[in-house]
């Protein structure tokens, strides 16, 4: 994954990756995730209802909307301004990943394959 797996509007990027850990005696989201995570971003996680990681906070000089879904892939909103932009991409974010959900299906950004 490089520069081509962001998705912006030229302000607000998305980006995806996977958390990496160790798979051996662990439940993925628990209280040991959720550190790890907060550690990594320097802000707070938190965990939803329905188990998603979600947090959000500034990092050096840009602004981020983290969330963990149930399968380990982190999705990323990150811009320099902290706007109704910023704010409804967030919302639409986490609402998106549990609609897909819902339907039985998988949120997934496409990946781009370079060759």
């Amino acid at each position: 994954m490089g520069e081509d797996d962001r998705y912006s509007n030229g302000k607000d990027v998305f980006q995806t990756h996977l958390f990496w850990r160790s798979y051996d005696n662990y439940t993925w989201n628990d209280d040991n995730v959720k550190l790890d995570i907060s550690k990594g971003y320097g802000f707070p996680m938190y965990r939803t209802t329905d188990s998603l990681l979600w947090g959000t906070g500034k990092t050096d000089e840009l602004y981020f909307y983290v969330v963990v879904d149930w399968n380990g892939e982190i999705f990323e909103l990150f811009s320099r301004e902290n706007d109704a932009d910023f704010a409804g991409y967030s919302k639409w974010l986490i609402t998106s990943m549990r609609e897909y959900r819902k339907k039985g299906k998988t949120f997934l950004f496409p990946r781009r394959i370079m060759k």
